[in-house]
């Protein structure tokens, strides 16, 4: 959504519905930059401190619904939710929220620490035991997939994102950064194994997002968890290699050599290794490697390639992960 509409659709929602804003605080964009998905506004709801989401998204998602069905069913004391106030649904993709706002207390940062990372695996597994099991809606197509099927879905998605904008660099004459040769051979490797591995495993109901920047630690001792917007059935898998990739792909300092940048990411295995066993997840180290290999096309096609990076910081990313990939490929 263009940014003056977005602006004027936020201002009007707040007077209609009496929340005071005084700033913006967030403001997410599409993946490939050019349109405003949500925006965020801080004020006071009824005299409380409240934030006003309005999105409008490029996929479907019913936000207001996941986070109250969640607050319905929580029995965690250590684990919440914020409070939802007031929303509205407008359509599969667009609507508004007024929930309280999170003040006393700091949302965690990637990358975190060794003794971080231990923080937020144990707020992940008080997670695993109180999220509901059970969808609060009916479930979209591509969430009844097989679990390869749902991958094999949408990784051609950001394939095309990528060629897209490799297009408009031609046109431009700039230079390419996904070359055949690199990645071809890598990328029908990948998704072998990752149709052979998630043949036999199950879809699991689930926040989708959990990663560091959405668990907010509050002075009262307890965590809340926070964005809704991605609630859906995924992979088994997929949240495990979404917290290496939210918290070290994309954020890890991408101008360190291969040796040094490797090592958060298999501490972060290591670490998800001992969890894995608390959750009796069955051969884990065929279901990590697959995991990654997704979230490394993800960052590969989405992340770097259709972004509007230099084009020294995307080659030396790709770098980093086709190395990452090789070593987690190999016999």
């Amino acid at each position: 959504m263009p940014k003056n509409l977005i602006k004027n659709w936020g201002e009007k929602i707040a007077k209609q519905n009496n929340f005071l804003h005084s700033r913006k605080i967030y403001q997410a964009r599409t993946q490939t930059n050019d349109q405003i998905r949500n925006v965020i506004y801080s004020g006071l709801f009824k005299k409380k401190p409240a934030i006003l989401k309005i999105y409008n998204e490029g996929k479907s998602t019913d936000e207001p619904l996941a986070l109250e069905a969640f607050n319905r069913l929580n029995r965690s004391k250590n684990l919440k939710a914020p409070k939802l106030f007031k929303y509205k649904i407008l359509s599969l993709n667009s609507g508004w929220l007024i929930e309280q706002e999170l003040i006393l207390g700091k949302f965690l940062k990637s990358p975190l620490s060794t003794s971080e990372r231990q923080e937020f695996l144990k707020v992940y597994l008080e997670y695993r035991k109180t999220f509901p099991t059970r969808p609060h809606r009916n479930l979209l197509l591509n969430e009844k997939l097989t679990a390869n099927l749902f991958h094999l879905h949408r990784i051609p998605h950001w394939l095309q994102m990528a060629i897209n904008k490799e297009e408009k660099n031609q046109n431009r004459k700039a230079p390419s950064v996904l070359l055949a040769k690199e990645f071809a051979p890598r990328f029908e490797k990948g998704l072998e194994i990752i149709n052979r591995e998630f043949k036999n495993r199950k879809m699991l109901w689930c926040h989708g997002h959990f990663k560091p920047k959405e668990i907010f630690k509050g002075m009262d001792g307890r965590y809340y968890l926070t964005d809704f917007a991605h609630v859906k059935m995924y992979p088994e898998g997929y949240e495990l290699a979404f917290m290496v990739w939210a918290d070290w792909l994309m954020p890890g300092d991408w101008k360190l050599p291969y040796a040094k940048w490797k090592k958060p990411v298999f501490a972060w295995i290591k670490d998800l290794k001992k969890l894995a066993k608390v959750l009796k997840i069955k051969r884990f180290n065929d279901l990590i490697k697959a995991s990654l290999i997704e979230r490394i096309f993800g960052a590969i096609l989405a992340d770097v390639v259709a972004r509007d990076w230099s084009l020294k910081e995307k080659r030396q990313r790709l770098k980093l992960l086709y190395k990452l990939f090789d070593e987690l490929v190999k016999p």
